[in-house]
């Protein structure tokens, strides 16, 4: 898959796992211990936001809350956003991206952006009780693709704890979910 394609597959899928959350779910808690289930879909908005603004040129305002009460319509508009930047200026990927933590290629900040969205995506569906089996080729691509970047740098508190192994026979998006750290 192409970064465009790879980031559009994800977000699509990523819609599919919130579009499952219940009212009822929002305060549970994640895979992530600093969020709850809302707290995940904050943080997943803020980041399409971050990439529709670093993309386009336009600045950033971080906030607390991206979400207000609409949690799902705002992750869907901000997903829509960062990808419709990025379909507007393919070129993006060719070239360096100013973000708020620093500049980098587009091509690896689309992938960086990919690999965040699909590994919350994993988070909000095991904290609901979805299934955790996620698109399979994506899953495959993106553990992959995680296995390439990661360094231990990235394996500190914050970030990524350290490799957790998956259970015989775990499905792609598992074993990317223990490689990230999280207990499958």
């Amino acid at each position: 898959m192409d970064p465009i394609e790879t980031l559009a597959a994800t977000l699509q899928e990523a819609k599919k796992v919130l579009s499952s959350v219940g009212a009822d779910q929002w305060t549970l808690p994640s895979p992530c211990a600093e969020w709850d289930v809302r707290g995940v879909v904050n943080h997943m908005t803020g980041g399409a936001l971050m990439l529709a603004a670093g993309i386009s040129g336009a600045p950033f305002a971080h906030v607390d809350d991206y979400i207000g009460d609409d949690p799902i319509g705002a992750f869907n508009a901000a997903s829509d956003a960062a990808l419709s930047a990025i379909q507007a200026d393919p070129s993006v990927l060719g070239r360096t991206v100013i973000m708020p933590f620093g500049e980098m290629p587009g091509a690896v900040i689309v992938g960086i952006m990919a690999n965040d969205e699909f590994a919350h995506a994993w988070d909000v569906a095991r904290a609901t009780g979805q299934s955790t089996d996620l698109h399979q080729e994506l899953s495959e691509d993106r553990l992959a693709a995680v296995q390439e970047m990661m360094t231990p740098e990235f394996r500190k508190p914050g970030f990524f704890g350290p490799e957790m192994t998956a259970p015989d026979g775990a499905c792609a998006a598992d074993r990317l979910a223990a490689f990230l750290g999280r207990t499958v």
